[in-house]
């Protein structure tokens, strides 16, 4: 294994990401970069500096590009390396990650090289099969992808309807989920959540249901678009983690990881549209509310990064977690100091308000009118789904909630 890594942001290379004989991280940025006056920082967390960036500096960033929990098991016992060596998971695995951050190993540089491999119906069947044994389809060809999360993904080209894997230096365009094991209809609950969220006016990614084998979740990224020339071209972003220098096991704020509080003074300090991104931030919070997602946490959120500047990326990951009797009814990030979305009252409410620096007054009318409009337009979007078990659950879970609000908020 080498002893550093060459950090790239889309084609420039821009720093060094070196792990020392304590086994510890270290990141500098090249003078060449510092003296470009296009550059910008990899994150917040890391302004562009001269000085060497510590471990506890530099890994929240790094590590925060990487699988999480069982999905980062298999790809170290491929690898037949530790779980827990952030370093050589990601100078194995580090070529596409989220953004436009590659890590490559000493003695390669970045090209355009490469090329897609389409998949039939049969390939990509078998390839979903292979994914949790051989997830992001490490060892195997010239793959070198990364994406953090917990879930099983693949990042993939989609285009006039064929899945194609990105090799060598290739983007990707999508992001492709299969069902989740031992949670029923994880895709179509995702898919629901997804264009309920369009229906109502939040800024969410194209979303497609795919009806092979498996049903299969299939999401644009919004860190890639098309040149003028018809190329896909990688967009910076970093999650809120990321950008507040916390690491992955660390992003639910019980243990210490983002407060709905912290993610709207990042944006406040840092967002381009201040106004805007707070207005559509407070939205998503009622949001995942309603619509019972108790696992909207700070890697949950994101920016997006163009000239200007940072701003808030599109919404992803929504999903009605509280039907499933195995995952916790605890939110990620506190309304008001309350955990329990089922004991949230109006005080927990006015004290979210407080806490976020927003009227509570504008709060309410916002909780009004996102009830108002999922009411109208949940059991629309339900009727794409048929008779679905699932579909039907989150439907209750919607209803109850409403109510809930209409009680404690005097809607």
């Amino acid at each position: 294994m080498s002893m550093s890594l060459q950090v790239y942001l889309m084609e420039t290379p821009v720093g060094v990401l070196r792990l020392n004989q304590k086994r510890r991280f270290e990141f500098q940025y090249n003078d060449a970069w510092l003296n470009n006056e296009k550059a910008v920082p990899l994150s917040l967390s890391l302004p562009l500096q001269t000085q060497v960036f510590s471990d506890e500096l530099a890994r929240p960033f790094f590590s925060n590009l990487l699988p999480e929990s069982e999905v980062r098991k298999a790809i170290a016992r491929q690898l037949g390396v530790s779980e827990g060596n952030d370093f050589a998971l990601l100078e194995s695995i580090g070529g596409e990650c989220a953004g436009a951050v590659s890590l490559l190993p000493n003695g390669k540089t970045w090209s355009r090289d490469g090329e897609y491999k389409k998949l039939d119906d049969d390939a990509l069947n078998a390839l979903v099969e292979q994914m949790p044994q051989r997830p992001m389809l490490v060892g195997e060809g010239d793959y070198r992808l990364s994406l953090a999360g917990a879930q099983n993904k693949l990042p993939v080209l989609f285009e006039q309807g064929i899945i194609s894997m990105p090799m060598g230096f290739k983007p990707s365009s999508h992001i492709l989920k299969p069902p989740i094991q031992n949670f029923p209809d994880t895709v179509e609950n995702e898919i629901f959540c997804m264009r309920l969220a369009r229906k109502i006016d939040l800024n969410v990614p194209d979303v497609l249901l795919l009806p092979k084998e498996k049903p299969l979740y299939l999401i644009a990224r919004y860190d890639r678009i098309l040149s003028d020339h018809g190329e896909l071209v990688r967009l910076h972003q970093e999650d809120f983690c990321q950008a507040m220098g916390i690491a992955p096991d660390m992003k639910y704020e019980n243990e210490g990881g983002p407060s709905l509080q912290a993610c709207f003074q990042l944006v406040r300090e840092h967002s381009v549209s201040p106004i805007a991104d707070v207005k559509a931030l407070l939205q998503w919070v009622i949001f995942n509310y309603i619509t019972g997602n108790a696992d909207a946490h700070g890697k949950n959120l994101s920016f997006l990064f163009d000239a200007r500047g940072p701003q808030l990326a599109p919404f992803y990951d929504l999903l009605c977690t509280v039907i499933y009797p195995g995952l916790s009814r605890k939110s990620a990030m506190k309304i008001g100091g309350e955990y329990r979305p089922d004991w949230v009252a109006e005080r927990h409410w006015q004290q979210f308000a407080e806490d976020i620096g927003v009227n509570y007054k504008i709060v309410k009318q916002t909780i009004k009118k996102i009830s108002a409009k999922i009411t109208v337009e949940c059991d629309a979007v339900a009727d794409d789904f048929g008779s679905n078990k699932s579909i039907k659950k989150v439907l209750k879970v919607i209803n109850q909630r409403v109510k809930k609000l209409q009680m404690t908020v005097a809607l």
